[in-house]
């Protein structure tokens, strides 16, 4: 199986295969992704989706418990630069047991982690790191993350960052990065971890998009990225585009979307084809992401493409919501090189309703 970054993909005309099927309990988590390692060696995402459980949410207004783990930046010291060296191993504890879970709910066993020892910013990154929170007002994590081993991956990894909010229209970004639930904080680490260390997926790297946290005693609310180290402008422009798509959705409610004028204007532009009753779906957005997608059929363009390396990949759209974040990311953020298809009727939509 082959993958594009920033999105499920597979060859054309092989059944596709997920791996991993990744469940945050409470909650459809938007763009949930799990890594793999594609044959040119470089960080793949597999996109998947989550189960729900019942569980009372706390209002949007509250705010991520403080700690050491939700730091912002912080002036470089002497050491900048220089990852830390001989880094204590993380605690893990299972959470299955504090939070809700669902029979078969995880795909791997879900985590609170200890904050990792920082992967100190070059003073060059530091002032980058800034610079993308003072221009573009999102919170650009520091403590307990891990934006690159040097100076030249932190630049990178940081400017892909920048260059997926520099994709995307204005309008887009100011309510993605600023809404019902907070201010957006970008999170960089390979453990998949929340501000308060949660490890929804396990101990492996994940991208995705949450309004709430678990800090071991409480949900609570929350407006967060974590990313993939390296994670590429794609697939952070997919999860900007499920912060804008979330952003008045009731906390923890990430399937509520499909309700919203907005996207039921979407779908019936693109090809999706509501097959259940309005009453059916307002009853189903709390379930899992298969079960969503059995609410609706496909009948639009075909989403293949050929991306930047000459590969004939195919867009994981298992839904209306993955297919907006998707293709709106590939529309808005594509790498010089790749061919995508005309895709007029997502084209007309997006470039109408969003800009």
């Amino acid at each position: 199986m082959t993958s594009h970054r920033g999105g499920w993909t597979r060859p054309r005309g092989l059944l596709a295969a997920v791996s991993t099927v990744a469940l945050l309990s409470g909650a459809i988590a938007g763009a949930i992704a799990f890594s793999a390692t594609g044959d040119s060696g470089q960080a793949t995402y597999t996109y998947a989706a989550p189960t729900v459980a019942a569980y009372h949410a706390t209002p949007a207004t509250a705010e991520p418990t403080a700690s050491a783990a939700t730091t912002s930046i912080a002036a470089p010291t002497a050491t900048a630069g220089v990852a830390a060296t001989d880094p204590a191993t993380p605690t893990l504890v299972p959470a299955a047991s504090v939070t809700p879970t669902l029979a078969d709910a995880w795909s791997a066993t879900p985590y609170l982690a200890t904050p990792a020892p920082d992967a100190a910013l070059s003073p060059a990154a530091f002032e980058l790191a800034a610079a993308i929170e003072s221009q573009w007002g999102v919170r650009v994590v520091v403590a307990g993350q891990d934006w690159g081993p040097d100076e030249a991956a932190q630049i990178r990894n940081l400017g892909a960052l920048t260059d997926a909010l520099g994709s995307l229209p204005s309008n887009v970004v100011s309510l993605a990065t600023d809404n019902s639930h907070g201010s957006l904080s970008v999170l960089s680490n390979e453990g998949g971890r929340t501000l308060a260390g949660w490890q929804p997926y396990g101990q492996g790297a994940a991208n995705f998009y949450a309004t709430q946290d678990w800090d071991g005693n409480a949900h609570t609310a929350a407006s967060q990225i974590v990313l993939q180290t390296g994670a590429d402008r794609v697939t952070i422009a997919h999860e900007l585009l499920h912060a804008y798509q979330m952003r008045n959705a009731p906390s923890g409610s990430y399937g509520q979307a499909l309700l919203t004028d907005e996207m039921g204007a979407f779908t019936a532009a693109t090809g999706w084809v509501q097959i259940v009753s309005d009453e059916e779906l307002q009853s189903q957005v709390h379930g899992s992401w298969e079960e969503i997608a059995a609410l609706f059929r496909y009948d639009g363009a075909d989403l293949s493409y050929v991306s930047e390396t000459g590969e004939a990949v195919e867009a994981y759209a298992p839904n209306p919501i993955e297919a907006f974040t998707a293709i709106g990311a590939l529309i808005y953020a594509a790498p010089d090189g790749t061919e995508l298809p005309d895709w007029a009727e997502y084209r007309l939509w997006f470039e109408a309703n969003l800009g």
